[in-house]
């Protein structure tokens, strides 16, 4: 895949295993958690790559499915430590040192299905403008994307109450972005999402249940 709108950035995605992730979210009828969060994610990357060159991007996982499928799309692709979602961020991190030291790097939850590549170019514009910012979710709360000029000194704190954390230390960039700042823990969020819009593999996977 190439990509379309050409991005500088490194970008780190953390996927958690499949099997085990979004305990939170109900899904409609008929619907397997686990496919629905393998669908999400690769939503999520599919978008990614229509902005980051495959060789600047990095998927932190230990889900097999998400795994092949990002290094037969040409990502680099690290273990997740398995120690929860922040060390998963730093495994990433360092990798991205190791390819590109001092180059700007960025973290992007991998649970934004209704992501596409122009909402997540103008995030990535917006955090060009200034050295270090967090575009929190639409709650306010949480965090979607963490951005630094030097990946050296990205530090994630991602967790509950996170874009006040990250705010200490970066500029907040509440952007009217909803199709970027719309991830999904939940039931609700689904909703929101499907409202937007949805990318192919996750409303390929609703549909079909609607239709059974």
């Amino acid at each position: 895949m190439t990509a379309l709108l050409t991005s500088a950035w490194h970008l780190v995605m953390p996927v958690k295993n499949t099997a085990h992730g979004k305990s939170r979210l109900a899904p409609p009828t008929g619907v397997d958690r686990q496919a629905l969060a393998l669908a999400m994610a690769l939503d999520t990357l599919d978008a990614v790559l229509q902005v980051v060159p495959s060789a600047q991007v990095v998927v932190v996982t230990d889900d097999p499915a998400v795994e092949a499928t990002a290094q037969a799309l040409k990502v680099h692709t690290v273990g997740d430590p398995g120690r929860g979602l922040n060390p998963a961020i730093e495994a990433g991190l360092a990798k991205v040192r190791e390819l590109a030291p001092g180059t700007a790097a960025a973290v992007l939850l991998g649970d934004l299905p209704s992501l596409d590549g122009a909402a997540l170019y103008e995030g990535l514009r917006a955090c060009a403008s200034t050295e270090a910012s967090v575009v929190p979710d639409d709650s306010g709360e949480g965090t979607v994307l963490l951005a630094h000029h030097d990946v050296a000194a990205l530090v994630p704190r991602f967790g509950a109450g996170s874009a006040s954390r990250h705010g200490r230390n970066a500029t907040v960039l509440a952007l009217d972005l909803p199709r970027l700042r719309t991830d999904v823990d939940d039931t609700d969020a689904l909703d929101r999402a499907r409202q937007l819009g949805l990318g192919p593999r996750t409303s390929g996977l609703l549909s079909i249940t609607e239709t059974v």
